[in-house]
């Protein structure tokens, strides 16, 4: 099997809500949206997908928990601090709960989180030591 995650999929409880966060508050576009319970978004290597988690259970054939901020969060790398701080102003405009401001973090960087409709948490974060491309892509350096 080859190294990749092709797909990360959020289980929300209200797809409208969390469609418009990132649709209509946050300007991502729509790719396909093949039931009103599913929306694909095109992303650099892969695809984001938001699920009802109705929809989701029904697929999966088993109940689908409604904790959201266990040990999985989302991120979204910036390329300077500035932008952190603009893109996190925007994930508040656009309906997201603050959850910790932008501020320097132990590891070197500048990170901040938000909660996004639906409960699930998003990093909105400047890594000074991986390289944000053109594309949006994510490169980590060569492994020591």
């Amino acid at each position: 099997m080859e190294q990749r995650i092709s797909m990360t999929t959020l289980a929300v409880p209200d797809i409208s809500k969390a469609r418009r966060f990132f649709e209509d508050g946050l300007g991502w576009k729509v790719n396909a949206a093949p039931s009103p319970e599913v929306v694909f978004f095109q992303v650099p290597g892969g695809v984001f997908a938001l699920y009802s988690r109705a929809a989701l259970a029904a697929e999966l054939g088993r109940e689908v928990t409604s904790d959201t901020t266990g040990a999985i969060t989302l991120a979204w790398n910036a390329r300077s601090d500035s932008e952190v701080d603009e893109a996190f102003r925007t994930a508040v405009a656009a309906g997201g709960k603050p959850v910790k401001q932008p501020e320097k973090a132990f590891w070197g960087g500048y990170s901040s989180y938000v909660e996004i409709p639906g409960g699930h948490l998003l990093e909105i974060a400047h890594n000074p030591f991986w390289t944000v491309e053109a594309d949006g892509s994510v490169t980590l350096p060569p492994s020591q």
